[in-house]
């Protein structure tokens, strides 16, 4: 059965992606197509808001859970600053939310530069 993908070499379609070609014997090369390099300092300006960076990196849970631990950080924390309990819950869960936030910016730009090989 033959695949959508042929031969780099001779142009004759393959059995498999991965297979050798029947005719010159040729093997795909898949290394060559690597992925687009991120930029670190992309990465860092855009991690100003929480997960964005590591969005752009294609890192999707980790866009997800920064994005909703720094949120529910806020959110909560902010509301218990209403409350007489806001100075022993509140302010400590709103520095955490910033604690986060800062991780975010500084993780997205040493994930970039780890994708690229740096």
């Amino acid at each position: 059965m033959a695949s959508n993908v042929i031969c780099g070499r001779c142009s004759a379609p393959l059995e498999h992606p991965t297979a050798p070609c029947r005719n010159c014997g040729a093997r795909p090369n898949w290394t060559a197509l690597e992925r687009r390099s991120k930029s670190p300092l992309a990465a860092a300006a855009l991690a100003i808001v929480p997960g964005l960076g590591h969005l752009y990196l294609g890192e999707w849970r980790k866009a997800a859970g920064i994005m909703g631990a720094a949120g529910l950080l806020e959110f909560v924390g902010l509301d218990f600053d209403l409350t007489a309990v806001g100075a022993v819950i509140g302010v400590p869960m709103e520095l955490g939310g910033v604690g986060l936030w800062l991780y975010s910016i500084f993780d997205a730009y040493h994930s970039a530069k780890r994708l690229r090989g740096y």
